[in-house]
């Protein structure tokens, strides 16, 4: 067998190894503010919604409607937002009452303006703030400060580098 007749058989090997993997792993476990943001801020005077009107989540043998999941920026002056969230929850299977839930108000700064900023380099910003407690009563109130950096690149280019298997 030639080198190039062995490729699709190392592909479908690697293939079925992670799916293997992934079809193994047990649950994760993570805390907040793993969310997701970047190293970048709304204009002052300005106002963002991040909304996510509806969504299912299923955990542990019960299903829970996500509604709304809201994350409201504010511009406060150059280099830095507010940023208030929430979401609200409301258990299916078994039914529940609707609650509040991940609640928090911080403030978000560019310490180092980069990429997101029309500048070279990576963006670094820090958000710091309140955690607020769930309207059930099951969690308490806590701070959170999270360091922030963000790149961009061009995938295009990458990929067409990049061989496939």
């Amino acid at each position: 067998m030639h080198t190039s007749d062995r490729r699709p058989v190392r592909c479908a090997a690697a293939s079925l190894i992670l799916l293997g993997v992934a079809a193994c792993s047990g649950p994760a476990f993570a805390y907040r503010p793993f969310d997701g943001t970047d190293a970048a801020v709304v204009a002052p005077g300005e106002l963002e919604v991040e909304l996510q009107p509806v969504g299912l989540q299923h955990e542990q043998g019960t299903q829970t409607l996500i509604a709304p999941w809201t994350v409201v920026n504010i511009g406060l002056s150059e280099g830095w937002e507010a940023v208030f969230e929430g979401r609200g929850e409301t258990q299916l299977v078994p039914s529940g009452p609707t609650n509040l839930s991940m609640g928090g108000a911080f403030l978000k700064h560019v310490v180092v303006p980069g990429v997101l900023q029309d500048k070279s380099g990576p963006s670094v910003a820090t958000e710091f703030g309140v955690l607020l407690p769930d309207s059930t009563g099951d969690s308490g109130v806590g701070a959170s400060w999270a360091g922030i950096v963000s790149q961009r690149w061009d995938w295009e280019r990458f990929i067409s580098m990049s061989k496939p298997c």
